[in-house]
């Protein structure tokens, strides 16, 4: 994804933001987790839209809807599957300190681990001796961590330290070792194709954890679709209005302090005494994570973070942040605005797995800068793009 586009992944939750404010907007869809999600795509999730669909068409719901097919096994795409940039692995307070943890991302497994001191560190999940996989009884000693097979141990940048019956120590007793950042609540692994170092760092998001801010709300998916396909979305206009209901946004792009790109949509935002002027100000730090703030009814902050699990699968982790309020009412109109959030999102789920990625669409203006993202968002990505200039 691109610096001018990637309100992909927060102007994902954008238009959900824009379009149901409102209590009456509200269809009452309950937020699932991301294991009710993983299992069957296109089975529970195309419920919501369907049964929008056949209300909007003013015709009663059946008991028995048509069936919708499952989305393909394996799908073939003409681009490469992994961005480069920071990607969440996990949230912080997952991993305890001497705690290790099986994670699979990029298509490899992998070991997120903290160390006594609290250092988040993430390492290949194999040992370079004999294979062991270091997450299935791997033990951290101080900074270090050991295999269980044979008890080598690698200290923090990966290369071995000690093995407790041997000589010397080869050249090539080590470990990949992942740059790792730690911040908003989330560790980052940094991935890059050519094994180039990190090119930027990520921000703090200022509001994540300050006081008078409530702790996040997290939900998450597991979307069977690449990342380049998904990004697709906030720029594509017209599906705001047609698939969820609401209203076309469009989107002015200025620099911020750091001569970063946002985005930003000043907008009228519809409530049940008219309308109020408010804004989307959409930022990012490359392809896996970005931050919204909606203005308006009650602001919110969406912090996104997008990471390939393989080929064919995308994790995606929506944090949900409001401002802290006694107000009863602001309360329940603040949960109803994720909920619509989490709707819309799942409405999109429906049409990344099982649409077919086109090369060559038939667009017309009004859909949005889809082919101008589609050329910037290469610049994230090291490999061939087949079919397209």
């Amino acid at each position: 994804m691109n610096s001018e586009a990637f309100a992909a992944n927060p102007s994902r939750a954008l238009g959900s933001a824009a379009l149901a404010w409102l209590e009456t907007r509200f269809r009452g869809a309950a937020p699932r987790s991301l294991s009710a999600l993983s299992g069957h795509p296109g089975r529970s999730r195309d419920k919501i839209l369907y049964g929008s669909l056949s209300a909007a068409e003013g015709r009663p719901l059946q008991s028995r809807r048509a069936p919708v097919p499952e989305a393909p096994f394996y799908r073939e795409f003409p681009f490469p599957a992994y961005p480069n940039g920071w990607f969440a692995v996990g949230y912080g307070d997952e991993v305890a300190p001497s705690e290790v943890r099986r994670i699979h991302y990029f298509g490899r497994d992998l070991v997120l681990w903290r160390s006594e001191a609290g250092r988040a560190m993430v390492f290949d999940a194999h040992c370079p001796h004999l294979g062991a996989h270091l997450g299935h009884g791997g033990c951290v000693v101080g900074e270090s961590l050991r295999c269980p097979f044979h008890h080598w141990r690698f200290g923090a940048d990966g290369v071995c330290l000690e093995i407790p019956y041997a000589k010397r120590i080869p050249p090539r007793a080590r470990v990949r070792s992942w740059p790792v950042c730690e911040r908003n609540g989330l560790v980052f692994l940094w991935h890059d194709a050519e094994g180039r170092s990190p090119e930027r760092e990520i921000p703090a998001v200022e509001e994540y954890g300050a006081p008078g801010w409530q702790d996040a709300r997290r939900q998450g998916w597991k979307v069977r679709s690449r990342m380049y396909d998904m990004g697709e979305n906030p720029v594509d206009a017209q599906h705001f209005r047609f698939l969820h209901g609401g209203i076309a946004p469009s989107f002015a792009q200025e620099k911020d302090e750091h001569g970063a790109t946002r985005n930003v949509s000043n907008l009228d935002m519809p409530t049940p005494k008219g309308a109020i002027r408010g804004s989307i100000i959409s930022e990012h730090a490359g392809p896996g994570f970005g931050w919204v703030h909606v203005r308006g009814v009650l602001h919110t902050l969406i912090v996104m973070a997008n990471t390939p699990i393989d080929d064919q699968n995308v994790e995606v982790r929506f944090n949900y942040l409001q401002p802290l309020t006694e107000d009863a009412k602001k309360k329940r109109v603040g949960e109803k605005m994720v909920a619509e959030l989490v709707r819309q999102m799942e409405q999109d789920i429906v049409i990344f797995e099982n649409k077919k990625y086109l090369t060559d669409p038939c667009l017309v203006p009004e859909d949005g800068p889809i082919a101008e993202y589609r050329r910037k968002a290469r610049r994230d990505y090291t490999g061939q793009f087949f079919g397209e200039d």
